[in-house]
């Protein structure tokens, strides 16, 4: 049976192959972290409309392009009526595509914009009340 040793930040595998069992090379092929699984979930979930550039499903949970930087829910303020936020849509990067953003001279980059309105809908005064965005920057899932 191989054997795992582990040194400062790096693990090693000792051993023969013929040592190791089919289940446990397969299990070590398959390893994919959880970033790995957020990434392909995206992937494949925007493979079926590959030009999309929103997604709407109010109160749904966004769909994240990484493990990183999703926001808690102490992290989506409350709407000034009181209410809490939901999130409502979100704007994916294929946007980046149809704005020909590496034209405008200045780097303009996100994996996903979500957007937050009220729950309860609110109007403040003119109509309209001001809704929060929660940008997610594409990491090294690329």
């Amino acid at each position: 049976m191989p054997e795992v040793v582990e040194r400062d930040d790096e693990s090693e595998i000792i051993g023969t192959m013929g040592e190791a069992h089919e289940e446990e090379l397969e299990s070590m092929a398959k390893h994919e972290s959880k970033e790995d699984r957020i990434f392909q979930k995206f992937k494949t979930k925007i493979s079926l409309e590959p030009e999309q550039i929103l997604r709407y499903g109010r109160g749904i949970a966004p769909l994240w392009i990484s493990g990183e930087n999703i926001p808690k829910e102490k992290d989506i303020p409350d709407c000034p009526c009181g209410a809490k936020r939901l999130f409502e849509f979100q704007v994916m990067p294929q946007l980046l595509n149809y704005l020909k953003a590496d034209r405008l001279g200045r780097s303009v980059d996100w994996g996903v914009l979500a957007i937050f309105t009220c729950a309860e809908s609110c109007k403040l005064g003119i109509g309209y009340t001001e809704e929060f965005v929660w940008k997610q920057d594409i990491t090294d899932a690329a």
